[in-house]
């Protein structure tokens, strides 16, 4: 599937993709939906939905942009074997 329907799917059913083309098992990448989080200022503020990035030696990286081959590769796959819809 393209990017924009692994969005779709992130977006509203929480789901985690992955590329077929990545060489190492384990990363995965997720919608972390908006939340609310306390800032240095002890202010409550919101913080909005992003996409995170799970690496193969299990970090997560906040606020991934996917690269322009990631966006229009056709090789995005839902990690859980919920094909698209």
């Amino acid at each position: 599937m393209n990017f924009s329907a692994a969005l779709e799917l992130m977006r509203h059913d929480g789901r985690r993709m992955a590329r077929r083309s990545w060489i190492q098992p384990g990363k995965y990448v997720y919608l972390e939906p908006e939340a609310s989080c306390l800032t240095p200022d002890n202010r409550d503020r919101t913080l909005e939905a992003h996409l995170r990035f799970v690496t193969a030696n299990g970090t997560v990286q906040v606020g991934v942009q996917p690269s322009h081959a990631g966006l229009l590769a056709e090789d995005w796959y839902d990690i859980d074997g919920r094909e698209e819809r």
